[in-house]
């Protein structure tokens, strides 16, 4: 998946909603929990250690309600304190609640070494991801190679918009859910819409006729990517399954002709 501004790992997480508007009277609602598990993600990979201070500003939230927040999920168990700065890290309580659900998607055992076999073969990286919220989370990674620069592992998210994967996902959607999806795209994330619009609906176009979605150096310059989907496997969820390379010359026509029909192969024998 720099410290550029159009590095997703530095630009804002679309992840977590800025307000509860959406819920706004909606009394079934439990807005003290929603706020502590919006807190837990605004941890990334790059913003490991977070303090009040840099949680209020990304929450909107007072620092005393974020102080009361912290306070509680480190008792908990699912914040820990830096011993250095006094701030905040995830807690391994965090990573005991992600193991049981994948332990739901038995794809990823089933597809594994396939999943091994197709990416020695192409020398690249294939993930399986489903959507978080706006986003797509990987549950399952194989390697070709050594780990790259922009690394894809199992929990990180990445674009819907952007990625191939993502694309691929929107394709295999409904109609309604995708039209759906994009429009709160539009409204939630307005410059991730704005940047990969015009790739995204010719990647959408295409897809009938290819029977795959790329991705060529628009998350990352040096990084390109073709995808497919699984369509709905464990749990009635829609999976799709991704191949990408790094730092290797950028060829759509490459990623097409030659890597799409063997990732499309693999999609059928797991499908």
């Amino acid at each position: 998946m720099s410290n550029s501004k159009d590095d997703p790992a530095t630009r804002p997480v679309y992840r977590a909603p800025l307000t509860y508007e959406d819920y706004e009277g909606d009394r079934q609602f439990a807005t003290t929990l929603a706020r502590g598990l919006e807190l837990l993600r605004c941890f990334s990979p790059v913003h490991h250690v977070l303090g009040n201070k840099e949680l209020a500003q990304q929450l909107g939230l007072p620092r005393p309600t974020v102080s009361r927040l912290t306070y509680t999920l480190m008792r908990m168990g699912y914040l820990a304190q830096d011993a250095d700065s006094g701030k905040y890290r995830l807690g391994s309580a965090v990573l005991s609640l992600g193991f049981p659900l994948l332990e739901t998607f038995p794809v990823r055992q089933r597809a594994r070494p396939e999943m091994l076999e197709l990416a020695q073969e192409i020398r690249g990286t294939v993930a399986i991801a489903i959507r978080d919220r706006l986003d797509m989370v990987c549950i399952e990674v194989t390697r070709g190679g050594v780990r790259s620069g922009h690394p894809i592992d199992i929990g990180r998210t990445y674009s819907m918009c952007g990625t191939a994967v993502g694309r691929a996902y929107l394709a295999a959607c409904s109609p309604t859910e995708r039209q759906a999806l994009m429009n709160t795209i539009k409204i939630k994330a307005p410059e991730e819409w704005a940047r990969h619009e015009e790739r995204l609906m010719q990647a959408l176009a295409n897809y009938p006729r290819l029977g795959c979605c790329i991705s060529v150096g628009e998350v990352y310059p040096d990084v390109q990517a073709v995808a497919v989907s699984l369509g709905k496997v464990d749990r009635g969820e829609l999976v799709a399954i991704n191949a990408s390379f790094q730092r290797r010359r950028l060829d759509e026509r490459w990623l097409v002709d030659e890597v799409a029909p063997k990732l499309i192969a693999l999609a059928r024998k797991l499908a």
